[in-house]
């Protein structure tokens, strides 16, 4: 017995279950880039850095970045990082200082407690994998909705 779904219907099924993953991927690793930043600000040392440079995005209509480029210094050792947030709504400006929660096992990994971490791009992964995945499977559904049709 044949199957009523032929091949191209088949890939177009596995892309939305592959689009449905990219979706729950996105979401748990916000999830757990929050959790990390959360504990960063809670355990981490305290200092204070000053903005040396400030750049915003506008990516989307509703999704802007804003990162920052922070110097602080840390155990006597000054560092020069970069920080990021997906949230637009600070108005950082160049020389604001701002206080800075580094993690003590690795000084270059900070958060503020404004949720500007230095996981830079990380930040933005799980935006991007949901959009993926739910543009996969909207092309899917459009795709088997209006292929061809076998009677």
């Amino acid at each position: 017995m044949e199957s009523p779904f032929g091949r191209r219907e088949l890939k177009l099924v596995l892309v939305v279950v592959l689009g449905t993953l990219l979706i729950g991927g996105g979401m748990l690793l916000a999830v757990r880039l929050d959790e990390a930043i959360d504990e960063r600000v809670r355990v981490g040392a305290e200092t204070t850095g000053q903005v040396v440079h400030l750049e915003r995005f506008k990516i989307t209509r509703s999704f802007a970045a804003t990162r920052l480029t922070v110097d602080y210094t840390f155990d006597g050792v000054r560092y020069r990082e970069r920080f990021s947030s997906e949230l637009d709504e600070n108005g950082f400006r160049v020389g604001e200082l701002l206080d800075v929660r580094v993690d003590t096992t690795d000084p270059t990994r900070a958060a503020t407690p404004d949720g500007y971490a230095t996981e830079d791009l990380l930040l933005q992964a799980p935006t991007v994998m949901a959009g993926l995945g739910l543009v996969m499977i909207v092309i899917s559904l459009a795709l088997i909705r209006t292929g061809p049709r076998r009677d």
